[in-house]
């Protein structure tokens, strides 16, 4: 049997097992639940103690295999959790097929769902993992809380909302995926919770606070605090093919959202909608990075930034605070091609409290070195730059008197790439083509995905990487079965590789990653892949994306995943030049070497994007 807690798999010496009735499980499990177990002096129970809430009970012991083991459904009930497997059934007690008869949940129940003082309270039975997410362009505005690990009971409500509540509108709850809890807050559309992911969880209560847009602001919350593109540049990308997606529609069409812009999308992190036409920038002092200035016509008081404090946590985890005048926005982003971190802060005028403060060497492991300097003048504009050791995952919270960024090392980034369990997803195949190409041929994409995926696995496994392919050959694939796969076997990392199209033949071209939403440990990911693959096609760089442009919840094959995942636009199928590459076997390989370049980059921390071709001009 293969036990989940909290999300996870557990990993056990001794195997868990069913008798057909009733699931074992050894004592070294209890420490996923955050408890302690030892047999008693007769030997025929253990003495359980469970550290939160603080309570110990004593559990009659089995031995099916000759191993002191536990009754799960007795755990169950000491910890008021739920059993759910090995055999899944639907409403009617019938047995799903497909579903796997050797898997068996211990979920945390939830107990209390409750909104009140502006903020989201949910109560677990036990510590589970949590993610936050926000959706503003939907109608009415959302936010979920999403526990892992946990179940919702059908009898289940959450409290009512406060009386004179005005912000939140309706609070609901239900059973997302067989083992992911999702508690739903309906807003105005000002306010969203802050997005954020707690992959390592302590506590029982679960508080998840709201964060005011700006005024006028009409994004998702996990692309406000994030860089916009470049004036003169398209805010969406151009496309328009039927695609595996993300909402209730598996062949949903990409919609052209802005036809008349042609190439090159900025390389920020995610996208924003592009500011109105700069006056001529003045730079001053000390200005660093490639990318233009942001900013654009402003009407109110600027803001002061007025000092920066680096505040190391642990070795992974360290935020920066920046002090201001008042509340203000910022959009980060990395500077193509390095590790170079910068946060622009419009209407933000530099007022330093301590001049040496604009320059700080610093010694932690994930940054180096910080900057800032006033980079315009007209309107003004601030920028805060980090020499960054690695990519990492951030989040930014502003508050009224200040900015905090959170950098922290991205989820399964440690260790070597040889270490990691990896899901490559050769985009359709079988009766799903993906998007077709013609001039010169038919060319279909689910063939070029497919070769491009079968390069990058043998890339991988030459590097030690362990590799599981959702197809390998050409079949049909469901949708939700691609990350379903990945989240059965505990991938580390999960792949997907797709070319693109639009309405308009020859009209677009270029490379683009897509994370899901804010998910700042998948939009390392992306960076890092969109970092080198962009760095060996020759073609335009259209940056990390949030999948958040393309639908309202995302791409069902990112927002399912339960580890980074990315999904990789090689090229533009529909584009004569880009096509002629995407055929090519040479192309393919360098395009998986980058990939698999990529994907070390963000567990390893390197720099080791493949070498840079020269582009063809004939190609």
């Amino acid at each position: 049997m293969h036990l989940r807690i909290a999300g996870r798999e557990v990993a056990c010496k001794v195997a868990p097992v069913s008798d057909g009735t009733e699931t074992y499980v050894p004592l070294e499990i209890l420490s996923a639940v955050g408890a302690t177990g030892e047999v008693n002096a007769k030997g025929d129970a253990a003495i359980v103690t469970l550290k939160t809430p603080p309570r110990r009970a004593e559990l009659a012991l089995a031995r099916p295999n000759g191993k002191p083991m536990l009754a799960l459904s007795d755990l169950a009930r000491f910890l008021n959790a739920v059993v759910v497997g090995p055999e899944m059934r639907d409403k009617d007690g019938k047995l799903i097929p497909g579903m796997p008869t050797d898997r068996v949940y211990l979920l945390a129940r939830i107990t209390e769902a409750r909104f009140e003082n502006g903020a989201l309270r949910v109560a677990t039975s036990f510590p589970v993992p949590f993610r936050v997410r926000a959706m503003r362009d939907v109608k009415p505005a959302r936010s979920y809380l999403d526990c892992l690990g946990a179940k919702v009971e059908k009898d289940f409500q959450p409290a009512p909302l406060p009386e004179g509540e005005k912000r939140a509108l309706r609070l609901r709850a239900g059973q997302f995926d067989t083992d992911i809890a999702r508690i739903v807050v309906e807003l105005d559309g000002r306010n969203a919770l802050c997005v954020c992911d707690t992959p390592d969880n302590a506590a029982l209560t679960i508080l998840a606070k709201l964060e005011e847009a700006p005024p006028g602001a009409a994004q998702s919350a996990e692309t406000r605090v994030q860089s916009p593109v470049n004036p003169g540049e398209s805010a969406m990308p151009s496309f328009q093919k039927p695609v595996e997606d993300g909402g209730a529609t598996q062949n949903a069409e990409r919609m052209d959202r802005n036809p008349n812009v042609p190439g090159n999308v900025s390389t920020a992190s995610a996208p924003m909608p592009a500011p109105p036409t700069l006056p001529a920038a003045t730079p001053t002092r000390g200005s660093r990075g490639t990318k233009a200035a942001r900013g654009g016509t402003v009407n109110r008081a600027p803001l002061l930034v007025r000092g920066l404090t680096f505040a190391p946590d642990s070795d992974t985890l360290a935020h920066l605070e920046i002090a201001t005048s008042g509340k203000a926005a910022a959009y980060v982003h990395y500077v193509d091609g390095t590790n170079q971190m910068t946060v622009d802060i419009p209407n933000a005028v530099l007022n330093l409290a301590a001049p040496d403060a604009s320059d700080q060497k610093l010694s932690h492991p994930l940054v180096s070195a910080l900057h800032v300097a006033q980079v315009q003048d007209a309107p003004p504009l601030t920028r805060v730059t980090l020499d960054m050791t690695r990519v990492v995952g951030f989040t930014v919270n502003p508050q009224a008197d200040r900015l905090s960024v959170e950098l922290r090392l991205p989820r399964n980034a440690t260790g070597a790439l040889s270490d990691k369990l990896i899901v490559v997803d050769a985009g359709h195949g079988g009766s799903s083509s993906g998007a077709v190409g013609r001039g010169g041929g038919t060319v279909y994409e689910k063939n070029v995905t497919l070769a491009i995926a079968l390069k990058l696995r043998a890339a991988l496994e030459a590097c030690g990487a362990r590799v599981v392919m959702t197809r390998d050959r050409d079949v049909d694939v469901p949708l939700y079965d691609r990350p379903r796969l990945a989240n059965d076997i505990g991938a580390d990392l999960f792949i997907s590789i797709h070319n693109d199209s639009n309405g308009t033949p020859n009209s677009a071209s270029g490379t683009s990653t897509y994370y899901h939403m804010g998910d700042p440990s998948s939009r390392a990911l992306a960076i890092c892949v969109q970092q080198a693959v962009s760095a060996v096609t020759g073609l335009p760089n259209r940056g990390a994306l949030s999948d958040g442009i393309l639908y309202a919840s995302g791409l069902a094959v990112l927002r399912v995943s339960r580890m980074p995942a990315v999904l990789c636009e090689v090229a533009y199928i529909n584009n004569a030049r880009d096509r002629s590459k995407l055929v090519d076997p040479e192309f393919q390989q360098r395009v998986a070497q980058a990939m698999c370049d990529g994907l070390r980059n963000y567990v390893e921390g390197q720099r080791r994007v493949a070498s840079v071709q020269t582009p063809d001009p004939m190609r």
